[in-house]
């Protein structure tokens, strides 16, 4: 089979030309352009705000006027992920599109199904004057996979006030999302010091883990990257680290991470260090297999940082906690990912993304990593913080129950995620609106083995399209 061949054909044909266009979280004019110009090519209501949302309007099929107005949602940016040595440009090089057997992957990428494929359900509607529907509006935001920038500078008035939104944004098939986890990003930092060098110098690298995504994959017992490394610097006395770093996004599990540390005996130093790898892959080789571990020796640097300063960094970052903090009836409700290390010219932050579907739960978990980090000398302050979105139960669930069972034959379970969703953000304001989440099945999201089943892309499509016709 080739791409051309993949049904629904007008949605993977919408898909093809949305991974031509770059759209990593932050470079969004293009795809957002690319929004605004399928409007007006249509004839279609329209308006793109000053963050870039797009949002389109389609009057009703002839004999549906009468229904209540629709919205569907979703949002243009991806998670942009590549493997170790792939030359890939996301600022401007389109997702290569790869299929394999029931599965549409990318080559050495993300693919860019959370959420393209939101894009392409949209687009596919919008673009079929013979799909039956009530008045229907569409919403693409900016920023999701961020700081949710562009929900959060929605002017939500006009959206009209829609009686249904489906969020397009889920990624487990047979699954009715009606409620998520809120989130908030904390950093912690330490201020640069340096001092001149006087030993031998390692490299330890640690690559090709599987990271994921930081809400729906954190309880899969992956190896926090970050956290293998500083675990195999603590192995070691008398240790100046040189260079660190490590993870791609703060929201995807740590998947790669590297340092250059000064030591002062190297042939005892690279013993251990070799000891602690086939520790840590041994640990992981049932549940993390594909990662490697690299160690050797490097030419000298001529400066690092302090003693103590190595020190307190590595005793912070093993100090925090990371991973599932809370679950209960066997579904995630509190959880934190060290995802990232960053730096600027005076300091080396390392930034947490910390996820509850409780909100007192999530600023608690704040204040601990606050005490943990404190000891160490490290400043903290957190940002980008974004509410839950409580469970609903509503006539829209109720209409998408039957529906899937009419269709399939069987009750889709209704459930809640440790994934984000704007839903929570909307919901603020449009109260009295009806929402439910959904989508086909995508694995690896956030990762470079993120993979989109076809078959669960057809029937979605075909279950949001009869959904349509019965939303009276």
């Amino acid at each position: 089979m080739e791409y051309k061949d993949l049904e629904p054909k007008e949605v993977f044909h919408w898909f093809g030309e949305i991974s031509k266009i770059p759209r990593e979280s932050g470079n969004e004019k293009e795809i957002s352009d690319f929004l605004v110009n399928f409007a007006k090519e249509r004839n279609l209501e329209y308006w793109q705000d000053d963050v870039l949302n797009v949002f389109i309007k389609k009057e009703a099929s002839p004999g549906y006027e009468d229904y209540p107005s629709v919205l569907l949602q979703g949002h243009m940016d991806m998670v942009a992920v590549k493997e170790d040595g792939s030359d890939h440009d996301f600022k401007k090089d389109p997702i290569k599109l790869l299929l394999d057997g029931q599965w549409l992957t990318a080559e050495a990428t993300t693919l860019g199904a959370d959420d393209g494929i939101a894009l392409a359900f949209a687009l596919a509607i919008l673009d079929d004057d013979k799909i039956e529907h009530g008045p229907i509006s569409v919403l693409i935001t900016t920023g999701e996979e961020t700081s949710m920038v562009g929900v959060n500078n929605l002017d939500t008035d006009k959206l009209e006030n829609p009686k249904y939104l489906l969020n397009i944004d889920s990624e487990e098939n047979g699954i009715l999302t009606v409620g998520c986890a809120g989130g908030m990003d904390i950093e912690f930092s330490f201020d640069k010091e340096y001092e001149k060098s006087d030993g031998d110098f390692v490299e330890i690298e640690l690559k090709n883990f599987q990271g994921g995504h930081s809400g729906m994959e954190i309880d899969k017992y992956r190896l926090n990257a970050i956290k293998g490394l500083f675990r195999m610097i603590d192995s070691l006395e008398d240790v100046r680290i040189a260079e660190v770093s490590g993870g791609v996004k703060r929201n995807a599990i740590p998947s790669q991470s590297r340092a250059i540390i000064e030591v002062k005996n190297l042939d005892k130093s690279l013993k251990k260090l070799e000891e602690v790898k086939e520790e840590i892959l041994h640990e992981y080789k049932g549940s993390d297999p594909k990662g490697e571990i690299k160690i050797k020796s490097v030419e000298k640097r001529s400066k690092v940082l302090s003693k103590d300063l190595s020190q307190r960094m590595t005793d912070a970052v093993l100090a925090v906690s990371d991973g599932v903090v809370k679950k209960y009836k066997g579904s995630l409700v509190t959880s934190s990912n060290l995802g990232l290390i960053d730096e600027d010219e005076d300091k080396i932050i390392f930034i947490v993304l910390t996820r509850s579907e409780v909100t007192s739960a999530k600023r608690a978990r704040r204040d601990q990593i606050k005490k943990q980090v404190k000891v160490y000398g490290a400043e903290l302050y957190s940002h980008n913080e974004y509410p839950g979105w409580e469970r609903e139960d509503s006539i829209l669930l109720e209409k998408m129950i039957k529906t899937w069972k009419d269709l399939f034959g069987y009750n889709p379970k209704v459930l809640t995620t440790h994934g984000g969703l704007e839903c929570g953000l909307l919901k603020q304001d449009l109260k009295d609106t009806q929402m439910v989440s959904f989508g086909p099945e995508i694995e690896g999201a956030h990762s470079t083995d993120e993979r989109l089943n076809i078959e669960s892309t057809k029937n979605n499509y075909k279950f949001l399209l009869e959904l349509l016709k019965r939303l009276d």
